[in-house]
């Protein structure tokens, strides 16, 4: 009688026959150690066979895309007024002495000052989605 390693053999015979079909390997090793390999189908699809050319895969389709388009929507709104610190520069320009002579020189010193920005309104512009209507 020819005897064969179990592994090797049902690892062939597994590959070889398709993934719906039962299978059922039994085999003796000396008189005491017997072994069973059963595989069967439980009613799972699982899609075409590897060696076609339609294979699926796995994932799950996303969702469909949502129906509508985006526009644009203009808005007027009220912007409050407040307090901004500006900076001025230096003035410098022609300067009279008292005894009247003419010399270059320093104006006004310039640097920062407080000012006022008023209320006002403004257009801002945002981008709303649109569902289509069905």
């Amino acid at each position: 009688m020819m005897r064969f390693p179990l592994f090797p053999v049902a690892a062939v015979l597994l590959a070889a026959v398709p993934a719906d079909a039962q299978i059922s390997l039994e085999a003796k090793l000396g008189r005491h150690l017997r072994g069973s390999i059963v595989v069967q189908d439980h009613g799972v699809d699982h899609g075409p066979s590897r060696g076609s050319r339609g294979h699926r895969d796995s994932r799950p389709c996303p969702p469909p895309a949502p129906r509508g388009h985006w526009e644009t929507v203009h808005e007027q709104v009220l912007v409050p007024g407040y307090w901004k610190d500006e900076h001025v520069p230096a003035t410098y320009g022609w300067i009279y002495s008292s005894c009247g002579h003419r010399h270059w020189g320093l104006i006004d010193r310039g640097g920062c000052r407080r000012v006022w920005v008023p209320d006002r309104w403004e257009t801002r512009c945002r981008q709303v989605w649109v569902p289509a209507c069905r």
